[in-house]
């Protein structure tokens, strides 16, 4: 009986044996390309030791078998106890090899799809991103002029935010607050609106971008307040070096800010913009034909002359303005030659970041100086030059310097026949400012005379 039952054992265990690698070979077929990975690892001292993969394998599909199978010869169980015995033991195996084997690996491939596509994803913005910035490089490089590298740079912030209202707010000299808006329509700039009031700006006061998800929110910037409608915004700083020139809005519907990568990436794209217009102020001082003015660095006379010429041959309309320092003659005689020169260098300063970019300053001669104003009505013109008076007033008392105002006198380019003429209504305009008390900007009043073009010369 002894060697029967071992023979049983023996003729038991190899079916068993057979049924269990039946079974492997069955349910774990489809995954054959990771059961191969299951190769025995060999220890330093050279023994080989199976991967816990391996171990989790052998164990969930032929532990249920053998226990299924040690249950039978132990209860000499036969006939259909003993094959349900088996039945269960294979079921069990089923349940072990789907929960330790299978389901990791259905994970572990989602996971492992997961990161391939947010690796692909990374990539691909990547690439989009390096494509972007190259692309503006160029445009930057290629703009001639202040106008069209801001109109680049503001193209290029529409561009990565489609769906929002972009626009230029030009900052009062030395104040976080802004005097003009320069929209972006249609890929070009529109004509610089006046502000009313000068509000303030969250960016220009912290450098740093401003986020408002709500125009109504506390600490939402002074420009956003709009009783039209309720919006959201972020306004970037534009630096020009140590100097602020305003800051970017971007306005959309409230709640809808774009995320951080695109915020940074519009960041990257006004400091860009700022880098290229500084090193065209630089790279020609400003502009305009003739020499250069080697106090003020502004352009003379002649830059006047060729600006009004070509606004002529243009048909646009535009303002002249001749602005004149106040008392000169007596700032002349009771300050040195340095402290009257940094007066002259502060009124050429106050013009340069009160005035649109596009507008040309000059210095005339003396304590003269003369503003162009394209595409700029006589209204416009005038509270320009008022929020310049203003914030000479203002920058005088922050730096303590020697007090000095400016009259300025304003003249429509219809109302003349001839360059001079423009010119000479301009000086009539300062002259009656002075002679009114000064401290002030005066339109010029004659009689409008509508010239034809060949009249101007």
């Amino acid at each position: 009986m002894g060697g029967e039952a071992q023979d049983r054992t023996r003729v038991f265990g190899h079916s068993a044996g057979q049924n269990a690698g039946f079974w492997v070979g069955c349910r774990a077929g489809g995954f054959s390309c990771t059961l191969r990975r299951l190769r025995p690892v060999k220890s330093s001292r050279g023994s080989s030791l199976l991967t816990n993969d391996a171990v989790r394998l052998s164990l969930s599909v032929s532990a249920p078998v053998l226990v299924s199978a040690f249950l039978v010869l132990a209860s000499g169980a036969s006939g259909v106890p003993a094959a349900l015995l088996l039945l269960v033991g294979i079921l069990v195996s089923i349940a072990a090899t789907h929960t330790f084997i299978l389901q990791p690996l259905i994970d572990s491939r989602k996971t492992a799809q997961k990161r391939q596509f947010c690796a692909e994803q990374e990539l691909l913005d990547h690439r989009t991103d390096q494509e972007f910035r190259e692309r503006l490089e160029r445009a930057l490089l290629a703009a001639e002029a202040e106008p069209g590298a801001l109109r680049t740079g503001l193209r290029a912030v529409a561009e990565l935010m489609p769906d929002t209202e972009v626009s230029l707010l030009l900052s009062v000299p030395d104040e976080p607050r802004v005097g003009w808006q320069i929209r972006m329509s249609g890929g070009s700039l529109e004509q610089a609106v006046p502000l009313p009031h000068t509000p303030s700006c969250t960016a220009l006061s912290s450098s740093v971008i401003a986020v408002s998800a709500s125009s109504t929110a506390l600490d939402a910037c002074g420009h956003l307040h709009d009783p039209g409608g309720e919006t959201s915004a972020i306004c970037i700083p534009l630096h020009l070096g140590d100097r602020t020139l305003g800051s970017v809005c971007i306005t959309c519907a409230p709640g809808e800010i774009a995320n951080a990568k695109t915020m940074s990436r519009a960041a990257w794209a006004v400091e860009r913009t700022g880098i290229r217009v500084a090193e065209q102020r630089l790279q020609r001082g400003p502009s305009g034909a003739g020499t250069t003015d080697p106090i003020t660095a502004l352009p003379g006379a002649q830059a006047l002359r060729h600006q009004l010429r070509d606004l002529v041959r243009t048909l646009a309309p535009f303002c002249v303005g001749i602005i004149s320092i106040d008392s000169f003659a007596g700032v002349a005689r009771n300050r040195s030659v340095e402290q009257r020169n940094d007066s002259l260098r502060l009124m050429a300063d106050v013009l340069c970041t009160t005035l649109r970019p596009e507008d040309l300053i000059c210095r005339l001669d003396g304590p003269r100086f003369a503003v162009v104003l394209a595409d700029c009505s006589a209204i416009q013109a005038t509270a320009a030059l008022e929020r310049a008076r203003e914030s000479l007033a203002l920058l005088l008392v922050s730096q303590e310097n020697h007090p000095f105002t400016f009259s300025a006198g304003l003249v429509e380019s219809h109302r003349a026949t001839s360059l001079d003429q423009i010119v000479e209504l301009a000086e009539t305009a300062t002259a009656q400012a002075q002679a009114e008390g000064g401290n002030r900007v005066v339109l010029a009043s004659e009689p409008s005379v509508q010239p034809s073009p060949g009249t101007l010369n």
